[in-house]
């Protein structure tokens, strides 16, 4: 679209935004209080947004609260005469930067700077304002434009609350400042994006911060003993986030046991992309009784079998307390990666939606099923556990296993290779109770999810048989126990017999089979491929599920 198309469909926008404006006018909305007008012009600007830093509009506010304001002297007077609503600057537009910042006069101001090259002057203007800061973020998009950020280090802002600050993601060297030095604002809320604290004991790490993320920062991090530092001096701490971040220490040793610190508060835990022991250590440094999102990425290529089983004994700590409130469990393992994603919406339902899937079975990942997942010791009774998962040693249950897990009703499993068939078995042999009724692994499980499967079907069909059967009875038959029916199943890049097909069918609603690419479904006559690519709740494909 050419320049002249563009200001001609700019100059359209303006015209229909004024006339909307005009009709307004006309009606009651005239006759509303100021301050109901006041909000409302806010939101028309897009300003309430903006303030928040949640959302980041491609057209400057500026201009809808000018337009607005031409519609007659009332609203002019009130857009005019009211500080907040131009209590937000941007770098976008100067004129508008400037406007705002002289019409907010001494109001309490938000800042967002980094959708352009830094303007020298414009900037110089908004830091003789820092005194009004409330929220600032800034963003440095040139190597050159670093020196903005050090000017920071010049300047007081008493009333900040979040402070973000960044620079570019293709420079590899944090920069490092030396903030508030002097004056520490009252921050609740701060994100350093490769961005380094001279002095990680700095007073801003106070009781009101309740948001902390510190991201890519590979050198001139915090050390393990600033990091514990920092959390016992801000109890209040409600999100922890640390993405590639290397903790400074000048030996490898991990850090010395210290009494861990409370954050009765924490209800988000980000561990993105740490080394083995830094993560385990930032595990032990804190109990998080009430964290209910936790999110923990582990990088390592080299990872012996001791750093795996410390790994996996610290995890489990944030998860012991909300495993019983959480709705989603994503558990990945590839390698010598861990990935565990854990969260709660705090759905009324109990039901339980659980993700599985890791792409090797080497023996530390087995183990660390074996350890975290299977139960063997009262007070639930025995699994039917291959030999080789067998423990001798275990002298009480994981906190961290799924038979104390909320009643699951989606289970997905992803490259489980052989454990597929253990956990196969373990949801077709029911528990005996005191009474003698039958206690299922997850009675409410209606819905399976399993793929691309490269193992032995005969564990999975002996489960759909077992489990159909089952909830083929009336609830509460003796001896049988309450079980839900399968409605759907879903085997992904798995070649199947029709005999198999046609069990599965018997006992499960929607059956969904993909063959592997490459691989064809045999079938034996014509009639039988028609049949079954018909059949009701019946879908094939050789690509994938239909």
């Amino acid at each position: 679209m050419d320049p002249l198309s563009k200001s001609t469909d700019a100059a359209n926008t303006g015209l229909n935004f004024a006339m909307t404006c005009q009709e307004l006018h006309r009606n009651m909305i005239r006759e509303l209080p100021p301050e109901l007008l006041t909000n409302i012009f806010s939101w028309a600007s897009g300003l309430s947004g903006r303030y928040h830093m949640d959302t980041r509009s491609s057209e400057p506010y500026v201009p809808r609260l000018q337009i607005m304001a031409r519609v007659c002297r009332t609203w002019r007077e009130i857009i005019e005469g009211t500080p907040a609503l131009w209590a937000f600057i941007t770098d976008q537009d100067k004129a508008s930067a400037i406007m705002a910042l002289n019409r907010s006069q001494s109001h309490p101001i938000g800042l967002s700077f980094g959708d352009k090259r830094i303007d020298e002057a414009l900037y110089t203007k908004v830091l003789n304002h820092s005194h009004r800061w409330i929220r600032a973020s800034i963003q440095v998009r040139r190597r050159d434009e670093e020196k903005a950020l050090q000017r920071l280090e010049e300047v007081n802002m008493p009333i900040l609350q979040h402070l973000a600050l960044g620079i570019p993601a293709w420079d590899r060297r944090p920069f490092v400042l030396d903030l508030f030095r002097d004056h520490p604002p009252q921050l609740t809320s701060l994100t350093l994006i490769k961005v380094a604290m001279r002095r990680w004991d700095a007073p801003v790490f106070g009781p009101r911060l309740r948001e902390l993320k510190l991201m890519r920062i590979h050198t001139s991090g915090p050390t393990r003993e600033n990091l514990h530092s920092i959390l016992y001096a801000c109890p209040e701490l409600a999100h922890l986030e640390l993405e590639t971040v290397a903790l400074s220490n000048e030996t490898n040793e991990l850090l010395p046991r210290r009494p861990p610190v409370q954050l009765p508060l924490l209800r988000t835990l980000v561990l993105k992309q740490l080394s083995p022991a830094d993560a385990i250590d930032v595990l032990r440094m804190a109990e998080t009784p009430y964290c209910n999102s936790c999110t923990i990425s582990i990088e390592s290529e080299n990872m012996d079998s001791m750093m795996f089983s410390r790994v996996v004994e610290q995890i489990q700590q944030p998860f012991k307390a909300c495993i019983n409130s959480c709705r989603i469990l994503e558990i990945h393992l590839h390698n010598s990666t861990i990935h565990i994603i854990c969260r709660n919406d705090r759905s009324p339902s109990s039901d339980f939606d659980l993700k599985l899937g890791w792409g090797d079975s080497n023996e530390k990942v087995l183990d660390w099923l074996d350890n975290m997942f299977l139960v063997r010791r009262p007070p639930l009774s025995p699994l039917p556990i291959h030999p080789e998962f067998t423990d001798s040693d275990s002298s009480s249950s994981s906190p961290f296993n799924l038979l104390q897990l909320p009643d699951v009703r989606s289970l997905t499993i992803t490259d489980l290779h052989g454990w597929t068939n253990h956990l196969a078995e373990a949801l077709s042999t029911p528990r005996n109770s005191e009474n003698g009724c039958a206690v299922w692994m997850w009675p409410s499980l209606r819905e399976v999810t399993i793929g691309p499967f490269k193992g032995s079907s005969e564990a999975l069909l002996h489960m759909f048989e077992t489990r159909g059967e089952a909830a083929s009875h009336p609830p509460g038959t003796e001896g049988i126990g309450t079980i839900a029916m399968l409605e759907r199943v879903e085997v992904r890049e798995k070649v199947f017999t029709l005999e198999e097909i046609e069990t599965i069918r018997a006992v499960v609603r929607d059956v969904v089979i993909s063959t592997p690419p490459g691989q064809h479904q045999s079938f034996q006559s014509t009639r039988h491929f028609f049949g079954y690519l018909l059949a009701p709740h019946q879908t094939w494909s050789q690509e994938g599920p239909i």
